[in-house]
């Protein structure tokens, strides 16, 4: 029994700064956000979740940008944002993407999305949406 508490005790000792790690990043992100225009804070917020669930869906994605109007302007209805013109960036590859974002009243945080990758983008075209220069 006390080697059990011990394992546990020393198991959340472990992850203590983890935690801590991943409450500041979360804060700094909050902070971020809440300087910014309701219009993009929503916008950012939706961005990094994206950004967020990329990194850890089973496709080999590790986005380093996203752009949620690259491709076509989203649209807003009353806390959810549509679009299907992001585009984000992987391994130096810009990738399209749909999206329905749904945040909070104070475009804080995101409640839902959900998104379906599309093709890549073709090189030829990264200028002309302002791609080559993020």
């Amino acid at each position: 029994m006390k080697s059990t508490l011990l394992s546990i005790a020393l198991i959340a000792l472990a992850l203590t700064p983890a935690l801590a790690r991943q409450n500041s990043k979360s804060s700094r992100t909050e902070a971020g956000l809440a300087k910014l225009a309701p219009a993009d804070r929503f916008q950012q917020a939706c961005d990094i979740e994206l950004m967020e669930r990329l990194r850890h869906e089973s496709r080999p994605y590790k986005p380093d940008s996203v752009i949620a109007y690259a491709l076509g302007d989203p649209h807003v209805s009353g806390d959810t944002l549509e679009g299907d013109g992001g585009a984000f960036r992987s391994g130096g590859i810009w990738y399209q993407y749909s999206f329905t974002c749904e945040a909070t009243p104070d475009r804080m945080k995101v409640i839902s999305l959900e998104y379906r990758v599309g093709e890549a983008v073709p090189r030829d075209q990264w200028d002309s949406h302002g791609l080559s220069i993020h």
